[in-house]
């Protein structure tokens, strides 16, 4: 960001003594600052950003100090040149809903301090132009504003310090449209510990550069000047009054100006009749407006016509009366269309393919049974940041001690039932999954004593997994749950047994999804 600062040039007059001083002291207010060497602060900010969450963007501020500002003398708006570097992980989430440019506008906080303890806390307005955004790696916005004109009171230091900003993005796709994310605002803060002064600078007496002039004021033959000047106008006082005839000569003109005011009166007249006709223009134009309500009369005998000339037609034209209420169905039909997109929202039209790797500790068994690789396939609504998704896993084998010595093993087949359903926001991930548990087999000192199609739980296990902040859709991350496992049913002879040796809450679930 640069601040201009440019000088503002004294308009005077070319009269004698009173206006000459004047002139000098228009001068003297109206002289601005100087411009000064650039002045440039590099900050880091967090910015929450959608789905993804919050990133850290440097943004580096560039103005210009002026080094010679007066008191009383209104400054110029102030330009600030912003260029905020865009981290790879939020190009990234831009090309994920297939951004290929931005843009928007911003508001920056800054703090102006000037004597004596005065405060002034801008809000400046900044522009974002259509920036490109690339496949992936980092990449800079641009934007500018100014801030407004102000007029120092008193001279001493002034300072800027920079404060927080928040942006209204709208990424777009190559065809200029609005990518499903619309457009989105994200509020950054600063992040603590820095040093957000952007710079000082002197505001000078405005006396200090009127000394000068006071040298200039006691030039004495001025004063003599002005006394010639004093006769000079004499002889214009009589100058004046020739003028004074010259005048009278002038109201005579005046008066046969008057008379042709006085025409120019008939001739408002006439132009008041003409107005006239042009209400009975009007007047006709009531009765058009009149006929005008037939017409839309006649317009139903127009539709009348159409019957006669359709009576052939006449019972098309019955049909047409119901096309009438087939429109109306087609406003309702609009607006089952509008749930049938909202269905469709969840599930969204980007889709993410994961791995998934993890473990489920189960509290009743005292055991930890392994799961994946497997894989977990979404489907995000960008806007919203709703998803559904599909698990699948291999079965697995877990081992535990009957009665705490027994050696014995299961395999298991956790299987989903319907879909899995969340939400993706500020990088933190809710969703709820229901797991059938199922056991395919049961072995006692490596002997198979169960091999069953049939022996699941009664009913699905509820599955609340969440994430901890941070979670990157784009990378993957860790999703954890704590889960209760129902009774089981169809194990034969060992229901009763596996039921109190496996089913009850408590039991814990940790995967990582890593993205494909």
């Amino acid at each position: 960001m640069k601040f201009s600062w440019k000088s503002r040039k004294p308009a005077f007059g070319l009269a004698a003594g009173t206006a000459a001083a004047v002139a000098a002291t228009v001068a003297l207010v109206g002289a601005g600052p100087s411009e000064a060497a650039p002045v440039s602060l590099t900050l880091n900010y967090n910015c929450p950003f959608p789905l993804i969450g919050d990133q850290v963007l440097s943004v580096k501020i560039d103005t210009n100090l002026p080094d010679n500002a007066v008191a009383g003398a209104a400054s110029t708006p102030i330009t600030f040149d912003v260029d905020v570097t865009v981290p790879e992980t939020a190009t990234e989430g831009l090309a994920l809903v297939g951004a290929t440019s931005l843009d928007g506008s911003a508001k920056a906080a800054a703090v102006l301090k000037y004597p004596v303890d005065r405060t002034l806390n801008l809000n400046l307005p900044l522009t974002i132009g259509s920036t490109p955004v690339p496949p992936s790696g980092a990449f800079h916005v641009k934007s500018s504003g100014k801030a407004p004109a102000v007029t120092f009171p008193s001279p001493g230091t002034a300072s800027v310090t920079v404060g927080n900003f928040s942006t209204t993005m709208t990424p777009r796709t190559a065809d200029g449209q609005p990518t499903d994310l619309g457009t989105f605002t994200s509020d950054c803060v600063a992040v603590p510990g820095q040093n957000q002064q952007l710079g000082t600078f002197e505001i000078k007496p405005a006396g200090g550069t009127t000394t000068p002039t006071t040298p200039t004021t006691p030039t004495t033959p001025t004063t003599p000047t002005t006394e010639p000047t004093t006769p000079t106008t004499t002889p214009t006082t009589p100058t004046t009054e020739p003028t004074t005839p010259t005048t009278e000569p002038t109201t005579p003109t005046t008066e046969p100006t008057t008379p042709t005011t006085e025409p120019t009166t008939p001739t408002t007249e006439p132009t008041t009749p003409t107005t006239e006709p042009t209400t009975p223009t009007t007047e006709p134009t009531t009765p058009t407006t009149e006929p005008t309500t037939p017409t839309t009369e006649p317009t139903t005998p127009t539709t009348e016509p159409t019957t006669p000339t359709t009576e052939p037609t006449t019972p098309t034209t019955e049909p047409t009366t119901p096309t009438t209420p087939t429109t109306e169905p087609t406003t309702p039909t609009t607006q089952p269309t509008t749930p049938t997109t909202q269905p469709t929202n969840p599930p969204g039209g980007i889709e993410v393919k994961y791995s998934l790797q993890g473990k489920s500790v189960l509290k009743q068994l005292h055991a930890t049974l392994p799961l994946g690789p497997g894989t977990l396939d979404a489907k995000l609504d960008a806007a919203s940041g709703k998803f559904g998704a599909q698990l699948a896993l291999p079965k697995s084998d877990v081992y535990f001690r009957v009665l705490g010595f027994i050696p014995a093993s299961a395999t298991v087949k956790l299987n989903q039932v319907g879909a899995i359903t969340g939400t993706l926001a500020a990088g933190a991930v809710k969703a709820d999954a229901r797991i059938d548990v199922q056991l395919t087999k049961v072995r006692v000192f490596g002997f198979p004593i169960l091999s069953s199609k049939s022996c699941h739980t009664v009913e699905p296990a509820n599955v609340p997994l969440t994430s901890a902040p941070g979670f990157d859709p784009l990378k993957g991350g860790k999703l954890t749950a704590t889960y209760g496992i129902p009774r089981f049913t169809g194990c034969g002879f060992l229901t009763g047994l596996i039921t109190g040796i496996t089913s009850g809450p408590g039991n814990k679930l940790d995967v990582t999804l890593t993205k494909k």
